[in-house]
């Protein structure tokens, strides 16, 4: 193989698909990427099994080819050359000639027969949509899901159509976030699971996506692909919660605060908090306060009191900062709203201006 491409491109590419590689001590070809020659192009591919990706870039192909090797390693050598503007891979003995006008390195390389195939769905479940509200979606809601994978469904997002609304959900069962972004009405649009680490890859790859891209779905996978590049994901088989039964419908208290006053305190008393994260609030509508503390005996004692519209009974409850403070980002309104059924039990944040973003938060044990 011999190649002749512009380096920031092959960095780019590179980057985009190294992130789906790993160590994998019983097929170390996973932690390779492979480059293959098509017509007057490469085609970068890496694979985690779990989850796969495709990129290319226009090149001049001198030989036709294949390669497999550590895409860090190149990136790395890349990275150091910020002069150069075109680069030549050539496969030599087992290995790969990265030359420039001024340099010339070896990379071992390792064989391209063992790289796993990339399933590419054949199906007539097929949609086009745009990648900027794919990404908002994923965004507004993956931090909510399990960081364990004992209960798979809990560790990923679900996606489904609720009339001109692609919903977007997860939860780790102590919150939940639902993200509502409108679309076509008849956009036909399957119910999926899929896995929140690939979401990771799927929200990385196609942010920098302007042109609608298409969405692929069978039954046992799902994949992304727009011009120049193709994302393909394993999907949980499985059922999710139902989980509007668990966001109350009756409050009886509200809070409405802006959105950076609350940020700024919850930032403060993480300081202050104990080994479980918790902070206290008090919604006080006969005192016509709103007040953030937490404790610390080994630190001390952090307590503010918040400039806020409350209503309702008073409440006193304990709740985790971190759950608190994570679902700002998905907020798009400078004020948003608190709402909570009693004492001991879940509030709900959103946006004052914006009802698309729904947070559910549930109390912590005293």
């Amino acid at each position: 193989m011999k190649i002749e491409c512009i380096k920031d491109k092959l960095m780019e590419g590179i980057a985009k698909a190294d992130r789906l590689t790993g160590k994998n001590l019983s097929l170390p070809i996973l932690s390779c990427v492979d480059i293959k020659t098509a017509k007057n192009s490469i085609v970068i591919r890496a694979t985690n099994l779990d989850c796969g990706i495709e990129i290319r870039i226009p090149a001049k192909v001198e030989i036709e080819g294949e390669i497999a090797l550590q895409g860090a390693v190149l990136n790395s050598l890349l990275s150091g050359l910020p002069k150069e503007k075109n680069i030549v891979l050539q496969s030599k003995d087992g290995n790969v000639l990265v030359s420039t006008s001024t340099n010339t390195t070896l990379i071992k390389t390792f064989s391209p027969d063992d790289f796993p195939t990339i399933p590419k769905l054949e199906t007539q479940r097929t949609i086009e949509i745009s990648p900027k509200l794919l990404v908002k979606g994923f965004k507004s809601v993956v931090y909510s899901a399990s960081v364990s994978t004992v209960k798979p469904e809990l560790s990923s997002v679900y996606v489904y159509k609720d009339g001109a609304d692609l919903v977007f959900v997860s939860t780790d069962s102590f919150r939940l976030a639902e993200k509502r972004v409108r679309v076509k009405e008849t956009l036909d649009f399957p119910s999926v699971i899929i896995p929140g680490k690939n979401v990771g890859d799927i929200i990385r790859t196609l942010e920098n996506v302007t042109d609608d891209i298409k969405a692929l779905f069978d039954r046992n996978q799902i994949a992304f692909e727009g011009k120049d590049i193709y994302l393909m994901s394993r999907v949980v088989d499985a059922t999710f919660p139902d989980y509007k039964q668990i966001i109350p419908k009756v409050f009886v208290t509200e809070v409405v605060l802006l959105k950076q006053d609350l940020m700024d305190s919850l930032k403060t008393s993480h300081v202050f908090s104990d080994k479980f994260n918790q902070v206290n609030i008090k919604a006080l509508p006969s005192k016509k306060s709103f007040i953030i503390s937490t404790r610390n005996n080994d630190v001390g004692e952090y307590t503010n009191a918040i400039d806020s519209s409350v209503t309702g009974q008073d409440l006193d409850i304990n709740f985790n900062h971190k759950y608190l403070s994570d679902c700002f980002q998905s907020i798009d309104s400078d004020s948003l709203s608190i709402s909570i059924s009693g004492a001991n039990k879940p509030l709900v944040m959103r946006g004052v201006s914006d009802k698309s973003f729904t947070y559910l938060v549930m109390p912590m044990n005293r």
